[in-house]
């Protein structure tokens, strides 16, 4: 499906009065998102920008940031998504950066910086010469996303016109009618699930909050929500505290970290029934899915592997693992794909977890490298305890945030403790939760660290590396 960007422009024509694109009370419909399209191409073809170019979209609203990034799709330069929280940009160089006003005072003066206003919104049209071609082969190099991996350093990764089409059938569920997408556009995942809702002529809609979320679903009718894992917290703590009526949302399809039992439980009562869980990359996206029933009865599971991807499993030597021996995550494509044919030498892309393959093609994960000493040790539990210590706290316990990390001993016979930090939650009690956990299977010791606030980065994931060391300097005090 790589014409999947003609898609969306014929539903302008032929869907018109559709909705495209919700936002709280912001409704867009493809007519709309058509003319915006074309008259936004035109003020971007007039700045001259090379074709091939890589253009940077800073712009807080997502309504306005998708049809951004789609104008730039339709003149055939290069995007980028960018939020304007994240951080070590300055090493990356762009064309030009579309920017809103707060994007332009974050990044000061620079004749580099464009920045966009309610006029180039205006469904008045706007005059000029003829536009340039669109990206019309599916080899062509369209968008660009901005992960940080294993390194916490920023680098691109780009995507085809093809790899984005053949990835939009995946993106989202196909009986549903409205997506709720919070991952954002600067996911690679989150931008694909907005193309796919656009080129399949459902309506994608936003929210940049878990009230916003709650409230768009109950006044929509949504059916389908997108989430990370930290995001599907907050909705089920909101849902829990509030007793919201979700009755339209009928799937969630969560990704972005490891789900545990403690929030399959409360998302299943408190939010949504039909919960899928996804394991992915910037790099090749979907890598392993599972349903929560499979997670329940196997913790550490985070799916089966998806066709295409080939995951593999080294020791602190680089030797390659046996089925079901613990050591380090790895994938890359298989050779009989379309990418891997292109990239013969396929090298192995550190996932930065810790886990094991069964001989069947299930994929656990017991925790992240940087927290583990030794992956053979870690073989000896199957479940992450520092996610699912996070888990329980914020939803049984009602911790304003928390985070964990598990301190591994390379001796074979030590337990491990889990560093606890917690934001404003006085119930919490150190035996208390090595009893707990205990009757799931964790044997460690709990170590508690009040704190006012929990390090975290883009899309909220846990700073883990920071918190660390804001733990080593509280015990050394």
């Amino acid at each position: 499906m790589y014409q999947w960007f003609d898609h969306i422009l014929l539903h302008g024509r032929t869907r018109s009065e559709q909705p495209a694109m919700i936002m709280e009370d912001r409704v867009v419909t493809y007519g709309m998102l058509g003319v915006v399209i074309e008259n936004t191409a035109r003020r971007l073809a007039a700045l001259d920008i090379a074709p091939g170019a890589l253009v940077a979209v800073l712009v807080a609203n997502p309504i306005r940031h998708l049809a951004l990034c789609l104008a730039l799709f339709r003149i055939g330069v290069r995007s980028i998504s960018l939020e304007h929280s994240q951080q070590g940009l300055g090493a990356l160089k762009f064309a030009a950066v579309l920017g809103d006003a707060e994007a332009k005072a974050l990044l000061g003066p620079s004749s580099h910086v464009v920045e966009v206003t309610d006029g180039w919104f205006s469904l008045e049209p706007v005059s000029g010469a003829a536009l340039p071609e669109s990206f019309s082969d599916e080899a062509q190099i369209c968008r660009s996303g901005l992960t940080s991996g294993t390194t916490g350093t920023p680098k691109l990764f780009d995507y085809s016109v093809g790899h984005i089409g053949r990835h939009i059938p995946a993106a989202i569920v196909d009986d549903c009618r409205r997506v709720l997408d919070m991952p954002g556009l600067s996911a690679a995942w989150g931008f694909r699930a907005a193309c796919a809702a656009l080129a399949t002529g459902k309506a994608v809609c936003f929210a940049t909050s878990a009230f916003q979320a709650i409230r768009m679903i109950e006044l929509f009718a949504i059916d389908c929500a997108l989430t990370g894992t930290e995001q599907l917290v907050a909705l089920t703590r909101l849902a829990k505290k509030t007793g919201a009526t979700l009755s339209s949302l009928r799937t969630v399809v969560v990704g972005g970290g490891v789900p545990t039992r403690a929030l399959l439980d409360a998302a299943a009562m408190n939010f949504c029934r039909d919960i899928r869980c996804r394991y992915g990359s910037s790099e090749f996206g979907i890598i392993a899915e599972a349903r929560p029933a499979d997670v329940m009865a196997h913790p550490g599971l985070v799916g089966r592997i998806v066709p295409g991807i080939e995951v593999g499993v080294f020791d602190a030597q680089g030797a390659r693992c046996a089925a079901g021996q613990a050591g380090f995550i790895k994938g890359r494509l298989k050779g009989n794909s379309e990418e891997a044919r292109a990239d013969p030498a396929r090298p192995w892309i550190d996932f930065g977890d810790v886990g094991w393959v069964t001989a069947d093609g299930r994929l656990f994960v017991v925790g992240r490298s940087a927290d583990i000493a030794d992956p053979a040790h870690a073989a000896a539990r199957q479940i992450s305890p520092a996610h699912e210590v996070e888990h329980l706290l914020r939803l049984e316990w009602d911790a304003s945030d928390a985070a964990a990390i598990a301190i591994e001993d390379a001796s074979p016979n030590t337990k491990p403790e889990i560093w606890i930090a917690t934001v404003d939650c006085k119930d919490a009690r150190a035996e208390k939760l090595q009893a707990i956990l205990r009757q799931r299977g964790i044997e460690a010791t709990v170590r508690l660290f009040p704190m006012q606030s929990i390090p975290r980065g883009t899309n909220g994931k846990v700073q883990r590396a920071q918190l660390k060391s804001l733990m080593l300097a509280a015990t050394s005090r």
